[in-house]
């Protein structure tokens, strides 16, 4: 059984940090020159403090914002239907009840997401920007007391160490913070060590370092569930300085999300385009300062004297009468240095560095335009580009983030009953997945979709000159793929049981239009052979106008 006493947590935190170390240079020097505001990996600074001073030009900072913020639109943009629930089993998904079920639990967990002043897609912003940057984005998501709620957080990477499983995926996290004494008292009453109580009641604002270990739990028995064991992740609060455990708890799910932008180095944590674009970067900056020095020699130029005695009476205000700076015949004395310095070649240079640094951030493919007017196809081509270049990261960020969040989501609103009870036939089956169809996603299935719309204009001439070519199409199940790749709701979809049921009575229907149309002919047939027979019978008998005459009177 794994030992998890605080001096056991406490070391292990400290492995991996050594076993750290070496990115944390890396991530500083990033941050200093692209996203300062987070700049303490390599110590603390006060809040407030001026934390840009060694950047010179901004584009590195301005192109990992925007492709942040091109990711969020793309991913999980919250003014978009970005997820949709849908169960693994197709066969299910063509259920009425079950497409009905979830579709009513994906706008449940919609609304929890936007809740509290949409606070998860603030937070996520911020995640992605720190995956763009540093390679690595850590999120929070923590089960509030009150059922089925949830707050989110991006923490800090400089706060976070992380451990992979036998799976190579993230499964223990260990977070080293500071709290004030106030806020750990009384967030453990009665469990903080003395010194920290003491804080608390003299120096409230003065801060201590905690712990939070999160790490797969040995013991885990699921039969126990009113206890930590009954949890399948183990939680730890520990006050370092003090060796305290605060509190003891555990998690039915990793509350932590953690996902790398690549792993093409092969280490822990993960690669990012600010690594690749750091040697532009330093370089920028470098050449930035360069041609502000040489711009402002070229505005405010030395001056070339033939001694010091006549700098002395130098006045370079303007408007200021200079004494002494010509000789008796009126030649001047005083030259600016003309150093033959070219800016412009220099600014030159500084934009090749710029264009680099914003293709290492995909800056045209985020700012790709087009004519104001463009047609469906148009824009479906450039979707299609966004989605093959981005293709890679999109889909680490779906199993490394939304994945496991929208799979813990769902785990913690199904526990408080926050849905409606499922259809029974999910008792059976119960595995569902999230499928995402924020723009990115609805441009591939919509390509999909006009993929078809396509094929089947293709066959339309085949049909036409031999019908049964149109035997070889499944309608149903093309019309359904149709309906899903343009976004139809599942709810404006009938079941197949719902389709048999309409087929039979349109088949019942037309049977009886048939008889009925049958009747109607064996009727008009009969009144057309009575009428034929009595047009027989006139002809025989002479017509109409002869009259059948009584028998004459036998003779007297």
């Amino acid at each position: 059984m794994a030992d998890f006493s605080p001096d056991t947590l406490i070391k292990r935190q400290a492995a991996l940090a050594a076993d750290r170390s070496v990115w944390e240079s890396h991530w500083q020097e990033i941050a200093e020159l692209t996203r300062p505001m987070r700049a303490e990996f390599t110590g603390r600074i006060a809040p407030g403090s001026k934390r840009s001073s060694k950047i010179y030009d901004g584009t590195a900072g301005m192109a990992a914002d925007n492709l942040a913020s091109g990711l969020w639109g793309l991913a999980t943009n919250g003014g978009t239907e970005w997820f949709q629930l849908r169960h693994q089993l197709e066969e299910l998904n063509a259920i009425g009840d079950v497409a009905a079920w979830l579709d009513d639990c994906t706008r449940r967990m919609r609304d929890a997401l936007n809740a509290d002043g949409q606070l998860f897609y603030g937070q996520a912003d911020e995640f992605i920007a720190d995956l763009v940057t540093f390679g690595t984005g850590v999120f929070y998501s923590e089960e509030q007391p009150a059922g089925g709620r949830m707050r989110y957080q991006c923490r800090h990477l400089a706060e976070c160490y992380i451990a992979e499983g036998e799976a190579e995926t993230v499964d223990t996290l260990y977070r080293r913070f500071d709290w004030t004494a106030r806020q750990a008292a009384r967030k453990w009453p009665g469990k903080v060590s003395a010194a920290v109580q003491r804080a608390a009641e003299k120096e409230p604002e003065r801060k201590f370092p905690f712990l939070h270990a999160v790490l797969p739990r040995d013991d885990y028995d699921p039969r126990r569930t009113l206890s930590p064991q009954g949890k399948r992740w183990a939680s730890y609060y520990v006050e370092i300085e003090g060796k305290t455990i605060l509190s003891e708890g555990g998690y039915y799910e990793f509350p932590y999300q953690v996902a790398r932008w690549s792993k093409a180095s092969r280490g822990l944590y993960g690669d990012s385009p600010a690594m690749l674009a750091l040697p532009d970067i330093k370089m920028i900056n470098a050449m930035s300062k360069a041609t502000i020095i040489g711009a402002q020699k070229r505005v405010d130029p030395a001056l070339l004297a033939p001694d010091e005695g006549v700098i002395r009476g130098i006045r370079t205000a303007p408007g200021q009468i200079v004494y002494g700076a010509v000789d008796q015949q009126g030649r001047q004395l005083v030259h600016p240095l003309q150093t033959g310095a070219d800016v412009n070649l220099g600014l030159e240079l500084e934009d090749q560095r710029r264009t680099a640094i914003r293709e290492a951030f995909f800056y045209s493919l985020m700012m790709m335009a087009g004519p104001p007017y463009r047609t469906a196809t148009e824009v479906l081509i450039q979707q299609e580009e966004k989605m093959r270049v981005m293709g890679p990261q999109l889909a680490r960020l779906q199993t490394e983030f939304l994945d496991p969040f929208i799979g813990r989501l769902f785990a913690v609103m199904f526990r408080a009953n926050a849905f409606a009870p499922p259809p029974p036939v999910l008792a059976q089956y119960p595995t569902l997945s999230a499928e995402y169809v924020s723009p990115l996603a609805r441009a591939q299935k919509a390509q999909r979709g006009a993929a078809t719309v396509r094929a089947l204009q293709a066959v339309q001439p085949i049909a036409a000159l031999d019908p049964s070519a149109m035997d070889v199409i499944d309608v149903d199940a093309t019309v359904r793929d149709l309906a899903d790749a343009f976004g139809m709701p599942a709810k404006n979809l009938r079941d197949p049981k719902a389709v048999a049921q309409v087929r039979a009575q349109r088949q019942q229907q037309q049977q009886l239009a048939m008889l009925a149309d049958k009747a109607g002919s064996i009727g008009a047939g009969a009144k057309n052979l009575a009428a034929a027979g009595q047009t027989a019978v006139e002809m025989v008998g002479g017509g109409p106008a002869q009259q059948q005459q009584p028998a004459p009177a036998a003779a007297a």
